[in-house]
């Protein structure tokens, strides 16, 4: 009965989530046709190809509207700039498979690896020169920074598997650990702040939680299933609820952002952030995607359901940008006009359509649509590329032009992008997305999971790949997993697409040996003929059907009473395409389902 129910309740949510989308009128380009955003993203990326510096490396920090360094502001190179510039190029190269991007974020990445690590004591310099040299040594460490470190190169080690990339999140996540947590069972959590030897840590923030599951937490768990990343991930996760969230019902909106080291508040600074209050109620609903506590799901309600009823513009789309949350007022900074920051949009689609495919709750993909259509057609420059900083409700410039700072670089402009062809195709047009990986060679055998989302989603598959242009079969489909053979690299192109329902039904309902066993087909993979078997303890109805890949019935081998014994059926599929397809046995309440793969 439990079975029967898990899978009507998936049913019902599938089935909600197409009729929302079917029936939501859809404003946005970008999300009636998802592959828009690869254009998009890509005149991104080679607007910051033009900022990087040939003769030092790095990319410079301070750029204008044309991509020229604006040299009254200084030539540094904020470390910032190339975690995220580094972030932003290598989701470029997983939409379009051009190297030229996954090149320079290496390049990046060891300007950092170079240059922005402290020697002596451990940690990131946050600003450098031009040459690389660290401008002030003796300043305090953030959690934002070390944070954000680890930004690009978490990206880096996804799109590659280069263990230079591991070996320095390791040596990142060490130090944070080691000087930035609080271990006080009553205070946990990340420190905001220490001194530059590392030591005297102080006060907390949204950003020392919050950032600490964008940037490295949620992959590091999925990558490794290690329960110590999983066992922070929970930590983030209750600190959120119960110091960001908790804070809310005193404030006019929002909740407090600063606190001291005992999550006390800092009422010295009463400025809640649109953007900020966005984020964490996605990242509690990817949390939940991985650990689904009901609190997490119910808590994102509440705090995106803030932002939608006292912080949105209903009349033109998006999130406004600042308010102070004791008396509610908007934050114009000299503004005789309201403001809405570039990277807050983007928290506003990421949260729609995070929260839009778990509920299936058209609200969510309003706000997606309506915020991206925003977006695209007042922060996107057409002519140079890239995005601005700020815009006023009407789509006008705010207080400048440039688009390169200490704060702004290639990250959240091409984020937006990547989250958008990833939720558009695959949950809002329910088509399969097409991503690129670079694996480089190693001496031993790899199992490398995919994670596109970053999350534990069983409504995802691998489709095919292909490795430098051929068919690559050696991948567990239903799992995401991709095996590399000792000394195999290369381009390797993944389409991903939604399990069919029917699908997951089998795959949903418990595997139970003791009343019946599916053997392994072979061969598999096979052309055009293969061999199902399957071991049944007691006479009973049994079905054996095979599926394509969208759930569709294209063979029926068994559908009958039969009595105890093993069996074996000969499939033959010389009719149909080369590709990826299922078979199904079910006996009685009980059904197992397996992947065979056709290759002619």
């Amino acid at each position: 009965m439990k079975c029967r129910f898990t899978f009507l309740i998936f049913f019902l949510i599938v089935f909600m989530a197409v009729s929302a989308a079917s029936q939501t009128t859809i404003h946005s380009p970008y999300l009636r046709n998802p592959d828009n955003a690869i254009g998009y993203v890509d005149s991104c990326a080679q607007f910051w190809l033009n900022t990087w510096d040939e003769s030092s490396g790095g990319f410079y920090t301070n750029i204008n509207k044309y991509g020229n360094v604006i040299t009254g502001y200084g030539t540094n190179k904020n470390m910032l700039t190339q975690a995220r510039n580094a972030y932003g190029l290598v989701r470029a190269f997983m939409l379009t498979g051009d190297t030229t991007y996954l090149s320079l974020a290496g390049k990046a990445l060891n300007f950092m690896y170079q240059h922005a690590w402290d020697l002596n004591y451990g940690g990131w310099y946050q600003e450098l020169d031009k040459n690389g040299n660290a401008l002030y040594p003796f300043s305090d460490k953030t959690a934002f920074y070390q944070h954000y470190a680890m930004l690009g190169i978490m990206a880096y080690y996804e799109a590659t598997g280069d263990t230079t990339a591991w070996n320095w999140l390791m040596k990142s996540y060490d130090h944070l650990e080691a000087r930035f947590w609080d271990s006080r069972p009553a205070y946990s959590g990340y420190y905001d702040a220490t001194n530059y030897l590392g030591g005297n840590p102080y006060n907390k923030s949204f950003n020392a939680t919050v950032d600490a599951v964008t940037t490295h937490l949620l992959y590091l768990y999925l990558l490794t299933e290690d329960p110590a990343y999983k066992s922070r991930l929970e930590e983030m996760a209750r600190e959120i609820i119960d110091h960001l969230a908790a804070s809310m019902p005193a404030q006019a909106m929002g909740f407090v952002e600063h606190y001291d080291s005992n999550w006390n508040w800092d009422n010295s600074e009463t400025m809640t952030i649109m953007g900020h209050v966005l984020k964490s109620g996605w990242c509690l609903a990817r949390i939940y995607q991985n650990d689904p506590d009901t609190s997490y799901i119910s808590t994102a309600k509440k705090l995106i359901g803030n932002v939608w009823e006292k912080g949105y513009d209903h009349e033109f789309g998006g999130p406004y940008k600042d308010f102070n949350r004791v008396t509610g007022e908007m934050l114009l900074w000299g503004l005789p006009d309201t403001a809405k920051a570039w990277w807050q949009m983007e928290q506003a689609v990421t949260a729609g359509l995070q929260m839009f495919d778990i509920t299936a709750d058209s609200l969510y993909l309003r706000m997606a649509d309506e915020s991206l259509d925003f977006f695209m057609n007042y922060f996107v420059d057409r002519q140079y590329g890239e995005v601005y900083s700020d815009r006023t409700r009407y789509g006008k410039m705010a207080w400048n032009e440039d688009k390169g700072n200490g704060g702004k670089a290639g990250y959240h402009s091409i984020e937006l992008g990547y989250y958008a062809y990833l939720y558009g195709k695959l949950f809002v047009k329910n088509e399969p997305a097409i991503l690129h990986y670079y694996f480089f060679p190693s001496p031993e055998q790899r199992e490398i999971l995919l994670t596109p989302l970053a999350i534990k989603d069983t409504e995802l598959e691998i489709r095919s790949v292909y490795r430098e242009g051929q068919n690559y079969a050696n991948f567990d489909s239903r799992n995401r997993m991709l095996t590399l053979p000792a000394g195999t690299g290369g381009h390797f192109v993944v389409t991903f697409g939604r399990v069919p329902a029917t699908i997951i039904a089998g795959r949903d309902n418990p595997v139970l040996p003791e009343s019946m066993e599916l053997y392994q087909n072979y061969p598999n993979p096979f052309n055009p003929t293969t061999t199902i078997g399957f071991m049944l303890p007691k006479p009973g109805f049994v079905t054996l059907k095979i599926y394509d890949v969208l759930g569709k019935e294209v063979a029926t081998l068994v559908s009958g009473r039969l009595a105890t014994g093993e069996y074996e059926y000969q499939w033959n599929a010389g009719k149909l395409a080369s590709g990826i397809y299922y078979y199904r046995l079910q006996s009685d309440n009980i059904a197992q389902t397996r992947k065979l793969i056709l290759l002619k």
